[in-house]
């Protein structure tokens, strides 16, 4: 593809995750029916939850969800922890595991517990969405949205890959990696990194210092593609320049944005054929 200058790449951002206090139908009635199993269980603990589950294996992705897990997350932890994504197998099989793995590692039943005990009012979700901590929180999930969505394409290509690693570049130097293919450390071939910011500030900057590390340590065999996207860049051009002109300078890859995502799906298909990952 032709490079875009940097007020053409600039016009093309976009929230990272836009929020909506409606939802769809139908998951409305999916957290709805929820919420009320979760209501009706006495005591809640992890064997009740376990039967629930084993009833309504549908209960999963909702209960990743008060955990904060989106569905791409939970699909990769499942993955992780039972080498298979698919919930409602595990549900009707293994929902005693599922839930005590869930317990484990998110303290799930406390979190039921002390959520299903409070009265909810308009006025608390306005408190929520205000609070500082609340918006700081939904940057995080914010960006996690967006590297959900880079990673549904290197999943749908078939590559392998190490999501939050480091890879090593050239003269033993390391950096940093939001997803490493086919794996970190000396077997990245490939290494994508994913900013996603909504909001401002100096983390944006340690963003663009990130990817200028990459680009610093990177192989002449290694690929590195940078997807970048929110409204936060919009005032922070600066930093958003510098990694703009890694591009156009041939030191990275590319650089993507939710705009393109299908350019950079192009772009890493090519290089995995390159790099014989892929027929």
């Amino acid at each position: 593809m032709n490079l875009p200058t940097f007020e053409e790449y600039l016009a093309t951002l976009s929230a990272v995750a836009p929020q909506s206090v409606s939802g769809d139908p139908e998951a409305l009635d999916l957290c709805r029916s929820a919420a009320a199993t979760i209501a009706g269980l006495d005591p809640l603990d992890r064997e009740s939850l376990a039967d629930a589950v084993r009833t309504e294996p549908e209960l999963l992705p909702v209960f990743a969800a008060a955990i904060g897990l989106s569905q791409e997350r939970f699909k990769t932890w499942l993955q992780s922890e039972f080498s298979t994504a698919g919930w409602i197998v595990l549900g009707r099989k293994r929902s005693g595991d599922v839930i005590a793995a869930l317990d484990d590692a998110f303290d799930l039943v406390a979190l039921l517990r002390e959520q299903s005990q409070r009265q909810w009012t308009w006025a608390d979700v306005l408190a929520s969405v205000m609070a500082p901590r609340q918006r700081a929180g939904s940057a995080v999930r914010q960006g996690r949205d967006l590297e959900d969505e880079v990673e549904s394409v290197i999943r749908l290509l078939g590559l392998d890959f190490e999501p939050r690693t480091r890879f090593d570049g050239a003269g033993g130097a390391t950096a940093p990696s939001d997803f490493a293919i086919p794996a970190g450390g000396p077997a990245a071939l490939i290494t994508v990194a994913v900013k996603g910011f909504d909001s401002t500030g100096s983390k944006l900057t340690d963003a663009s210092r990130e990817i200028e590390e990459m680009a610093k340590v990177r192989k002449p065999s290694q690929f590195i593609f940078a997807i970048v996207d929110g409204q936060g860049w919009l005032r922070r051009q600066n930093d958003l320049r510098r990694i703009h002109a890694l591009w156009s300078r041939n030191e990275i890859d590319g650089l993507y944005n939710r705009a393109s995502l299908s350019d950079f799906d192009a772009a890493l298909q090519l290089a995995a054929k390159r790099l014989g990952l892929t027929e």
